[in-house]
């Protein structure tokens, strides 16, 4: 195998290895992207079911604070369950907001880079693979090309 064989073999492996690292490239940019809308899907369902309780619990609270007025005179009635059910709903939708805009922060900044990153591998990469196939095409119109023999 002559130098120019090798040249062409290992600009060819060079080929290969862009295409399959930019085909694996878009499949971890695309899970990134689908992880934060699981994400994203998560929180909004535990914050629907939060709000749930939240009404819930204003309800009942409502509910008991009706028959505490109507039996004052006893004071037999204790809403403090229902205040404490309240209030901790109201604490996990903080929570849960607080993680939304922390997520939401985050994948803002995620989405720049990944555009970036998806505009190289859409666009830099096959200009790089197409520039090597030029380079290998150019070696081996080099090599059929044939040396004029030396004379003595």
């Amino acid at each position: 195998m002559t130098g120019i064989d090798a040249d062409i073999d290992a600009l060819r492996g060079l080929h290969q290895a862009l295409v399959r690292y930019r085909h694996a490239q878009r499949e971890v940019a695309a899970r990134g992207e689908d992880e934060i809308r699981l994400a994203r899907a998560a929180l909004e369902a535990k914050a629907s079911y939060w709000r749930a309780q939240l009404e819930l619990g204003q309800a009942g609270l409502g509910d008991c604070q009706d028959r505490a007025a109507q039996a004052a005179e006893d004071g037999a009635v204790d809403c403090s369950g229902y205040a404490r059910a309240v209030e901790q709903s109201r604490e996990q939708l903080e929570r849960i907001r607080r993680w939304q805009q922390r997520i939401d922060a985050e994948a803002s900044e995620f989405g720049g880079t990944a555009s970036r990153f998806r505009d190289l591998l859409e666009a830099g990469l096959p200009r790089v693979e197409e520039h090597v196939l030029a380079l290998v095409a150019s070696l081996e119109a080099a090599r059929r090309v044939q040396a004029p023999a030396s004379r003595p």
